[in-house]
Order: structure tokens, then sequence, then C-alpha cells
């Protein structure tokens, strides 16, 4: 059942973001007027896009650390599974699901692990923040712009506050 809502949600996820490009074909642009594009244009797209892989792989990473060291009975979601932010389009409703989990597991662990005492926020503000300015990110105009700006801080942000959870439960000094 949570796979359906998923892949339904994705679907109209999908079909939002592609709308634009259908009907009012007076507003895009004649490809015949679009300059070629030659081999260095290529290259630095290439290279801007493995930069781009790699910041999310290691983001990602650390959510599975977080994930990783929060006891098996506190977690909510397998470690393996925020590999998951890689699946497009399906990564746009499945981002929701990850920094749930993620902000859940990390509450729930805080209840038992005295390392984790002072901590009061889990990352679910930053984490549905981003979550949802990736998806206005699809907006076609001056407020998909600003959403993306937004979403990469929100991002900074929460990855920020994961890996000094990271920090506080693979710290040696047993409080326990």
């Amino acid at each position: 059942m949570n796979f359906l809502i998923k892949l339904s949600l994705t679907i109209l996820l999908v079909i939002w973001a592609i709308m634009p490009y259908f009907g009012n074909t007076t507003s895009i642009t004649n490809l015949n007027t679009t300059p070629p594009v030659g081999g260095l244009e290529i290259f630095i797209n290439v290279v801007i896009i493995a930069i781009f892989l790699i910041i999310v792989a290691l983001y990602v990473k650390t959510l599975q650390t977080c994930l990783t060291l929060i006891k098996p009975e506190n977690r909510k979601a397998k470690p393996k599974t925020v590999w998951y932010m890689f699946l497009l389009p399906f990564n746009f409703i499945e981002d929701f699901f990850i920094v749930i989990d993620i902000s859940n597991s990390i509450e729930a662990e805080a209840k038992t692990n005295k390392k984790l005492s002072n901590v009061k926020d889990y990352g679910m503000v930053t984490g549905i923040g981003w979550c949802v300015t990736q998806i206005m990110w699809f907006i076609p105009n001056y407020v998909g712009q600003i959403s993306g700006v937004i979403c990469c801080i929100l991002i900074i942000v929460h990855w920020v506050q994961i890996h000094k959870i990271n920090k506080l439960l693979l710290s040696k000094n047993e409080i326990e």
C-alpha cells in the first residue's frame, strides 16, 4: 500500500513537471534558433553533473551512517534505503519518507541514548523544507529559482544537523 501511494504521487509529480512543455507551443523557443552545443559545453555539463552526484552521494552516506549508528530497534527504516534518493523521478516523493524516517529514528534513539539528550532538533523541519522546495524548483519562473536557492540552503543545514548527530553517536564518552 505504501509503495502504491509513493508511485501514485510520483506519477502526479511527473505529470505536473512536464505539463509546461505541452499546449502553448508559441511560447516554446524554436529549436532551429538554438545555437549548436559544442564539446566544451558538453564537457562542462558532465563535470557539473558529476560534482553534483558526488555531493549527493556524500550527503546520502551521512544519512546512511546516521541510521547505522542508531540501534536497530529505534530505526524506522533500513540504512540502505537512503540510497533511493538516486531513483529519479521516484526520489522526489521518496525523499519525504526518508527524512521523516531519519528524524523519527533519531527521536526514538534520543529517548534511550543519553548522548542525544541535548539534541532538540532531529532535522524534521529542514528535511521536509528541502523536500518541498525541491519540488517547487519545478515552477518555471522566479518562484522556482528562489525555491532552488532555498532548497540548497536547507539541504546544507540538514546535512550539518545530521553530521553533528553522527558525531554525538560516535563519541567515545559513554554517558549511558
